[in-house]
């Protein structure tokens, strides 16, 4: 295929498709659901006419997001799907330009009532974004001659290829400064050209590796998730791709994309809140499982629990809590749970976890026996919050830096850093480890500094963790907790409302009591204190 004729084809079509696209609406009957923990998704698609689903005879039919939604409809997991800013011969730039003007186009999807929608208010609704960019800022600098060698100027293409990765980085930017929260999966390459003769494949087959690599390169530093195409293409080249002089998947092809997707959501997507399902050891051979309630529980009768794929035991709606004992040490588990409504109809998607118990017993730590802390750092230690030292001791009454502080609480609420640029310059001698918790409650606005410095070495205090704890249960719960009354500490009027009120959240909900009407608000925070008061506090959250 010559470039004049790849570059009509794809230029035409465009034009075509933006005159003749109109707003493909689905609606029917809506079943009785299953019982589920995930609540519907938003999906937008963004890309290129792979994305938009061109046919290999130059239609516009079904591609591999149409097919994406429809299982996750199949799987009750979507509230709707908008593949409107997916267009025919679009660009790594006219994304960006769509961005910047933050465009209205016609909605292409399923479950929506509205006609249109702008780029910013669908990326700032979207729980699920698919990206395909990138192939026409290459594929038109390649050019074939009569026999079918592939023709460039080395130069230009490798203009051509770092700018889709510097564009895919600019175009990832905005999505997160739109919705930080957006779980983005990115579409990897497949080689176009499968009928060029075996001496010419290198060539082609390179050009998509050095492609994707750039793509991926622009993703660097993100959430996003590539998804690899190209072998599985590569498996049945020419039914995927049956017309010679075409660049665009069959049906059968885009269905084997979308099973890509699919996979790397299922291994990947954060369809359930971290702790929907949890395990806790009781002694050496029992647990408890402990489990979130499904999102509408009006109609659920029972829960079934299982190890493996034998259930081991069945409770009761609302009971959330099931003892498995007799359990071999040193062997991994998997342990899930499922919910049955009144008409017998199971959940589709089931809690699942693994756990091993431990050949030996929780470290015993030999400093706190006799300590006020010894249950609650039990417990934290349990969790998996704190953890001792190397000689078995606690050391309960020692100080905690605000490094270790942010450390335990970040851990324990699974935050990541949302960039990879260190906000504080102060953080050079610590683990990367490290650096990246502190990077994490600092994106989540847990944490502040002065003037670029975290001091990380200083003691936390009393009141500076009351006051990260309050923001804990914002970021963790969605709002914030606005106690009912005053703190009756009498050494907390000099410090700001915030963290007055932060103090009183803490006193509200017995995390603090103080001592002898007392906060000490400019006291250390000792290791025991932070025990309970994260410990506590997680309690709280889960509420």
């Amino acid at each position: 295929m010559t470039k004049k004729s790849f570059s009509y084809v794809v230029i035409t079509f465009a034009l075509v498709l933006q005159m003749a696209i109109l707003p493909l609406q689905t609606s029917a009957a809506d079943p009785e659901k299953a019982p589920t923990w995930i609540s519907p998704i938003n999906y937008l698609a963004l890309g290129d006419s792979l994305a938009a689903g061109v046919t290999p005879n130059n239609e516009l039919g079904k591609g591999y997001t149409d097919f994406l939604a429809e299982e996750l409809v199949t799987s009750e997991v979507l509230q709707a799907s908008n593949k409107g800013f997916s267009y025919p011969g679009y660009k790594t730039d006219d994304i960006l330009k769509d961005f910047e003007m933050d465009v209205t186009k016609p909605i292409i999807g399923i479950g929506h009532s509205d006609k249109t929608a702008s780029l910013h208010q669908s990326v700032k609704e979207a729980d699920l974004i698919t990206l395909t960019i990138g192939a026409n800022d290459v594929l038109p600098k390649v050019t074939f001659d009569d026999n079918g060698t592939p023709q460039f100027n080395p130069e230009e293409l490798q203009a051509a290829i770092m700018k889709v990765g510097m564009n895919t980085q600019k175009i990832l930017a905005k999505i997160y400064q739109l919705n930080p929260d957006a779980q983005v999966y990115v579409m990897g390459y497949y080689n176009p050209f499968p009928y060029l003769s075996p001496q010419n494949q290198p060539v082609v087959n390179q050009l998509v590796i050095t492609l994707n690599d750039a793509i991926k390169k622009g993703m660097t530093g993100t959430t996003a998730q590539f998804v690899e195409t190209s072998k599985k293409i590569a498996e049945d080249p020419y039914t995927y791709l049956p017309n010679p002089k075409n660049i665009h998947l069959s049906q059968s092809g885009y269905k084997v994309v979308m099973e890509a997707f699919h996979k790397s959501l299922m291994e990947n997507y954060s369809w359930f809140a971290k702790d929907a399902l949890t395990v806790t050891a009781k002694n050496a051979a029992t647990v408890e499982l402990n489990w979130k309630p499904v999102i509408d529980t009006g109609m659920v009768s029972t829960y079934q629990v299982f190890a493996g794929d034998k259930m081991v035991g069945e409770v009761m709606s609302p009971v959330l809590s099931y003892e498995i004992a007799d359990l071999e040490p040193n062997k991994e588990y998997r342990f899930s749970v499922q919910a049955v409504n009144q008409n017998g109809t199971r959940s589709i998607q089931h809690l699942n976890t693994k756990y091993t118990v431990d050949k030996e017993p929780t470290m015993v730590f030999t400093d706190i026996t006799n300590h006020w802390a010894k249950e609650v750092i039990e417990m934290a230690a349990s969790k998996g919050i704190v953890s001792g030292y190397a000689d078995h001791t606690f050391r309960p009454d020692a100080s905690l830096t605000r490094a270790q502080a942010i450390s335990i609480i970040v851990r324990a609420l699974d935050l990541k850093p949302k960039s990879t640029k260190w906000a504080f310059t102060d953080l050079a001698d610590y683990a990367d480890s490290t650096k990246r918790d502190i990077q994490a409650a600092y994106d989540h606005d847990l944490v502040h500094g002065v003037n670029g410095h975290f001091m990380p070495n200083k003691p936390i205090t009393r009141a500076q963790l009351a006051l990260v704890l309050s923001r804990t249960y914002e970021v963790a719960t969605g709002k914030p907790f606005t106690p009912t009354v005053a703190a009756p500490f009498t050494d907390i009027q000099k410090f700001s409302k915030d963290t007055q009120w932060a103090i009183a959240g803490l006193y509200q909900m017995n995390i603090a009591t103080g001592d002898n009407g007392k906060f000490m608000p400019n006291q250390p925070t000792t290791r025991a204190h932070a025990a309970k008061m994260v410990v506590h506090s997680l309690e709280a959250i889960a509420q």
